[in-house]
């Protein structure tokens, strides 16, 4: 019998170390050194950004700037490998929000298929997670909507969109279509 539980334990062990887990930490590690060199720390205004073709790592303060700059912001909490009804292609909600006179910041948690959008016509935001001194993609996701938001994830029921008016923290939604 204890032969047995040897075998099966080594085949979990060979099993788990032959696929990665994607989503528990900031995937970073699992980005090819050209994403990595396309990967960089922003230093000047949101706003100022015009070079669409590098992910930028911001922290609060910087998207707290850009929201006071303008007066309605949605903020889309972006999970590149969501297939989730709710999740949408980030040029779908900007040409929507657009539309509806509303500026908006593109913000993924985690590095894992982020370089899906890198091109497009817009910046895409990465949370710092350094700031929270943790690769752990929940915690420090946590961490991040608590100093934007003011609240905690878990009483906006985990919402992907934020709604900031004249620089203030409005309301979270899970659907886009239900801002006005």
């Amino acid at each position: 019998m204890k032969h047995y539980f040897t075998l099966a334990t080594l085949a979990f062990c060979l099993l788990l170390s032959a696929c990665s887990i994607s989503g528990i930490f900031t995937d970073y590690n699992q980005l090819t050194q050209e994403e990595k060199e396309k990967v960089v720390k922003c230093t000047e205004d949101i706003s100022k950004i015009n070079d669409f073709n590098k992910l930028y790592v911001v922290n609060v303060a910087q998207i707290k700037q850009f929201i006071t700059e303008k007066q309605n912001v949605v903020v889309y909490s972006y999970v590149p490998f969501c297939t989730s009804k709710n999740c949408i292609s980030p040029k779908t909600l900007i040409d929507d929000m657009k539309a509806k006179g509303y500026s908006t910041l593109i913000v993924s948690d985690t590095y894992a298929d982020a370089f899906i959008s890198v091109g497009s016509n817009f910046p895409l935001l990465m949370i710092d997670n350094t700031v929270y001194k943790t690769k752990l993609r929940g915690k420090y996701t946590e961490l991040f909507h608590k100093d934007l938001l003011g609240v905690p994830l878990k009483s906006i029921n985990y919402a992907s969109y934020h709604l900031f008016q004249n620089g203030k923290y409005v309301k979270s939604y899970q659907n886009y279509k239900e801002i006005e």
